[in-house]
């Protein structure tokens, strides 16, 4: 006869249960205690990398576990990096250093990975490397440093000027191109007038990346001496158009040159008398417009002559009774600002002169309010 079974079908079931919870314990706790080696960051940045060089770098790595342990083994994703890590074992919460080294042939951005292995056989730890081969340094560029956005065409300025011009000279000014869309670039000004001449370097820009548009002033072409002032404006596709959104101011003032005067003419020319440059107005309160004036002398042997008087904003207006100012006589510069023109420019507060006074061929004025 066979001996009943002491334990009840319940009763086995819950036994197994029990292994299986004990068993569960006892594994992670074997897993908690097994080391576990890392690196002390998960990626590097390399920067620039001039091309052929070696890119080093040497890191911490730290044993997280609870028992000493070393590296098995490190494997890159790539054949141009070498490494070289301690073979003795890493106390528990003990650090060591690795080193890596990389060749860099292939000119380009690269993202590449270093695996860390433990005594398990399994990666415990990775590290991206990342970075740029380059010909030659390149100045480093950020979207902050192009304040002035048309669409996603960043620019570093929305107003140049060519100061005191002299006819037939050629110079030169940049703006500074971002390209923060997702799409290649071509830098282009568009409307530009005979006498600019835009070139942009790189024809191309990719996204991220940064350029210049090249503007060079053919001053022979000017159509007057004095203030010229034109609107051009930044391309952001092939075949855009124009706008408020997407202009860029340009200004060129061109002075009359004295290099072929004697010295008898110069000890006779007209001296312009200014006693500053700058007319702080009133402020507006409830009115629409504000007044001010300059006092405009002749302290020079021969008469003055205003030849231009110019204004870089339409919110300014000017009066002169006399552009001819006679040797030890005086002229009352007026000037005006009307508060509701003062935004619709891209250009400050001021006024230029053009005299025939050789030392003082042009003259800016600085025009303030008192609300401002």
């Amino acid at each position: 006869m066979d001996r009943p079974s002491m334990f009840h079908p319940t009763d086995i079931m819950t036994t197994k249960r029990i292994y299986l919870v004990l068993l569960l314990v006892f594994g992670l706790g074997t897993m908690a205690g097994r080391a576990q080696i890392v690196f002390d960051r998960l990626e590097h940045d390399f920067g620039q990398i001039i091309w052929y060089n070696k890119a080093r770098l040497t890191l911490t790595v730290t044993n997280k576990g609870t028992q000493a342990a070393s590296i098995q083994d490190m494997r890159a994703s790539s054949s141009t990096i070498s490494m070289e890590w301690p073979k003795s074992s890493i106390p528990a919460g003990g650090q060591a250093q690795v080193t890596l080294e990389m060749d860099c042939p292939t000119v380009g951005h690269f993202d590449k990975a270093v695996h860390l292995y433990g005594a398990e056989g399994q990666a415990t730890s990775v590290l991206r490397l990342k970075g740029n081969v380059v010909m030659e340094l390149q100045e480093e560029h950020k979207a902050d440093d192009y304040p002035y956005h048309v669409g996603h065409v960043y620019l570093s300025t929305d107003n140049i000027e060519f100061d005191e011009v002299g006819h037939g000279e050629f110079p030169q000014q940049v703006i500074g191109v971002y390209n923060a869309g997702s799409d290649v670039l071509l830098p282009e000004l568009m409307h530009l007038p005979n006498y600019l001449h835009a070139e942009p370097v790189p024809s191309r820009l990719l996204p991220g990346r940064a350029g210049k548009l090249v503007v060079t002033l053919h001053s022979d072409q000017l159509p007057s001496m004095g203030l010229t002032q034109t609107t051009v404006y930044a391309s952001r596709f092939p075949g855009d158009k124009v706008g408020k959104d997407n202009e860029v101011s340009v200004s060129v003032v061109l002075i009359p040159a004295f290099d072929t005067l004697s010295v008898v003419q110069k000890e006779l020319a007209p001296e312009l008398l200014l006693k500053e440059t700058t007319l702080t107005l009133p402020p507006f309160k409830n009115k629409k417009k504000v007044k001010g004036q300059l006092l405009l002398g002749n302290g020079g042997k021969s008469s003055l002559q205003i030849k231009s008087l110019q204004v870089f904003n339409p919110a300014i207006s000017v009066s002169l009774p006399h552009s001819t100012i006679a040797p030890g006589r005086q002229e009352k510069l007026g000037i005006t600002v009307n508060r509701e023109f003062i935004k619709s420019s891209h250009s400050r507060l001021r006024v230029l002169m053009i005299t025939n006074d050789p030392k003082h061929p042009k003259v800016i004025l600085d025009v303030k309010t008192a609300d401002n």
